[in-house]
């Protein structure tokens, strides 16, 4: 599967885009995982977006929030990835991109508890005991993100 990356600061998103984005993660958080907030967190505006669209449909996106917003490092959130495109490697593409653009600072994820593995088979370590967030198991973890060459 050849599908490629975007990466755009929020103010260079396209209006199909911001649309196509919005309209995944309502898609997972909210009618199948049931998560019931408020999506819209006005953190968006101060984050590079990554995605992957698949005949110009969004089917995988995170973003990537500077220190200072969230957490004192760069943080990822918003993992999410189409029922039908997941595993199929689109989020560790997308993780592993943000990785490499920040490399060498540190960077933190509250990951849901039953994606525990897959965060620490990319490098995270769980840091601390689950909590719950959004009425959902979480792990705080963080990657140390350096440059081993």
């Amino acid at each position: 599967m050849s599908l490629n990356i975007k990466k755009v600061q929020f103010e260079h998103l396209t209006s199909e885009a911001l649309y196509g984005i919005l309209n995944l993660r309502l898609e997972v958080f909210l009618v199948e995982q049931k998560i019931f907030y408020v999506d819209t967190d006005f953190v968006d505006q101060k984050c590079m977006h990554y995605y992957i669209e698949d005949k110009g449909r969004v089917v995988s996106y995170l973003r990537l929030i500077p220190p200072g917003v969230k957490c004192s490092e760069y943080s990822i959130g918003r993992v999410v990835t189409d029922h039908a495109y997941r595993n199929k490697g689109l989020s560790s593409r997308l993780i592993n991109e943000a990785l490499k653009d920040v490399i060498g600072n540190p960077v933190r994820i509250h990951g849901q508890a039953y994606l525990q593995d897959f965060y620490e088979h990319l490098g995270f370590v769980t840091e601390g005991e689950p909590f719950i967030e959004e009425e959902i198991l979480h792990y705080d973890m963080l990657h140390k993100n350096q440059d081993n060459k």
